[in-house]
């Protein structure tokens, strides 16, 4: 059974909330993303994928996830819970990580 995963349109909030958290407009993220300085094809696409009209490939997300700093999961995750869960994780140290795992894992009595 294939993996949950949010629909364009939740993605498309997340990174228009990642975006305006950077206070960056569609046009400065689309020319960061794409490496071209045209405002006119980069806004475009950008606004595209946070409507939901637009699913961008793995390796776009993971393109933006990177400018943005933050974890590619964090756009690919199937509920708002794991999304927070996320971010919350990948802003621990790995000391700290193993620590939360090993509580996770005994919440799910694993």
């Amino acid at each position: 059974m294939p993996a949950a995963q949010p629909t364009p349109t939740v993605l498309g909030q997340r990174l228009r909330a990642a975006r305006v958290a950077k206070g960056w407009t569609q046009a400065q993220l689309g020319e960061m993303l794409m490496g071209v300085d045209d405002s006119n094809t980069t806004a475009p696409r950008i606004s595209r994928y946070e409507r939901g009209m637009h699913k961008p490939d793995l390796e776009t997300i993971e393109k933006l996830a990177e400018l943005l700093n933050l974890p590619a999961a964090y756009f690919l995750a199937a509920s708002d819970t794991m999304a927070e869960a996320i971010l919350v994780l990948s802003q621990l140290d790995a000391r700290k990580q193993k620590e939360a795992l090993a509580l996770l894992k005994q919440l799910a009595g694993l």
